[in-house]
């Protein structure tokens, strides 16, 4: 009896010690948040190429193989020139200019978006907060700390696309809006790896696309 009685007292401390360990807390957020990222890659994804940076590029691209607009061409060919301008910056060890150029270059690919779909910010708005509702509902208020603070600053950047289409500035709120869908679709990493600034993060992601 009373060795019964040892054995069950051990497997109690035992559960309770596992239950306060950080690491499987840790763990835990670490599941949460791939089945996160895993419900906003679903929300983003349609037959259609999706709201996602790369899904927006793919129908700029389609679209201009059967539709001539000198606007979006234009502002393709100024991303093409400061893409080589960024690289030539890299290359002589100037990597503010660098990094100018590639948020330039991003900006004139947005531009090139915004002229053949006008409501794409909206559309990727809509997305962003379809997949935060539905990310919300999932996590429920189970433990996950980390989740939480990325879907708040998430919900400050909508605040300011929203005010960035209030100004009539598309290209801004459309950056903005694939920036959140971004660090959405990166949440484990975003998670895992505690990253000071989600924002540079997916910027240097998102400005790969289409180089």
């Amino acid at each position: 009896m009373y060795k019964r009685m040892t054995i069950a007292l051990a497997a109690l401390t035992f559960a309770a010690a596992c239950s306060q360990d950080p690491t499987a807390a840790a763990s835990n957020e670490l599941v949460l948040a791939q089945n996160s990222q895993n419900i906003a890659d679903n929300v983003a994804a349609s037959r259609t190429g999706g709201t996602t940076c790369e899904g927006w590029f793919r129908r700029v691209v389609d679209t201009l193989r059967s539709t001539n607009d000198p606007v979006a061409i234009a502002y393709l060919d100024s991303a093409r020139i400061n893409r080589d301008s960024a690289w030539v910056a890299r290359e002589r060890g100037d990597t503010a200019a660098a990094r100018a150029f590639r948020a330039a270059a991003f900006r004139d690919v947005l531009s090139a978006v915004i002229e053949l779909f006008p409501n794409a910010a909206e559309r990727t708005g809509a997305a962003v907060d379809t997949a935060v509702a539905r990310i919300e509902n999932f996590v429920g208020t189970r433990d996950a700390p980390r989740i939480r603070a990325i879907l708040a600053h998430i919900k400050e950047l909508r605040t300011q696309a929203e005010a960035a289409l209030t100004a009539g500035d598309k290209v801004t709120a459309l950056s903005l809006n694939l920036r959140s869908l971004q660090i959405l679709h990166r949440l484990v990493e975003h998670v895992r790896d505690h990253h000071e600034d989600h924002d540079e993060v997916a910027d240097g992601e998102m400005e790969d696309v289409g180089s």
